[in-house]
């Protein structure tokens, strides 16, 4: 029963371990997309939940709410990113900052990827940790990704983005 118990937790400590290096920053090779929206806080939220999405950011392009996303071109092609976004309700548009060879997953071209784009106010960043305990916590931009996009889902799932310590400092509620 000790090993069976010891063996369960060091195997969900190295699957914590595995996600939270998976959002370390400088691990992954990403490439940027942003996403139109009728709601950029939605948009970080469902697009942080693909498999593959490293770091998201609320932003504007021609005044409309985007979402930015630096993907992993080696987790997650773009045309199942966009197609995946799409069925998630959260892309309008596309802005690349290359024009595609053809259309992706029946999401209209927006304008290009450029020096247009504008993040939006830290105010209006990762909204929904806002009032959580994960709040409290010093995140990567990385991690803040992706315990936004699981906090109120799935709190569990947030909980494996986080380093033992960061898990420790939220039981501890310091």
């Amino acid at each position: 029963m000790k090993t069976t118990l010891f063996l369960a937790m060091t195997l969900s400590s190295l699957a914590a371990n595995l996600s939270a290096q998976e959002t370390a920053p400088g691990k992954v090779p990403t490439k940027r997309v942003a996403f139109a929206q009728s709601c950029f806080w939605t948009g970080e939220m469902k697009l942080g939940q693909i498999e593959g999405v490293v770091r998201t950011e609320a932003g504007f392009i021609g005044g409309r709410e985007v979402t930015l996303v630096e993907y992993a071109p080696d987790r997650i092609q773009l045309a199942d990113l966009a197609r995946q976004a799409r069925q998630a309700g959260v892309a309008d548009k596309v802005h690349l900052e290359l024009a595609p060879p053809r259309p992706l997953a029946g999401v209209a071209n927006g304008a290009p990827l450029d020096r247009s784009y504008r993040p939006a106010p830290a105010s209006d960043q990762k909204k929904q940790i806002e009032g959580t305990p994960f709040s409290r916590l010093e995140l990567s931009p990385e991690q803040a990704t992706k315990v936004n996009a699981f906090v109120r889902a799935d709190s569990g799932r947030a909980l494996g983005y986080l380093t033992p310590p960061q898990r420790e400092q939220l039981k501890s509620g310091k």
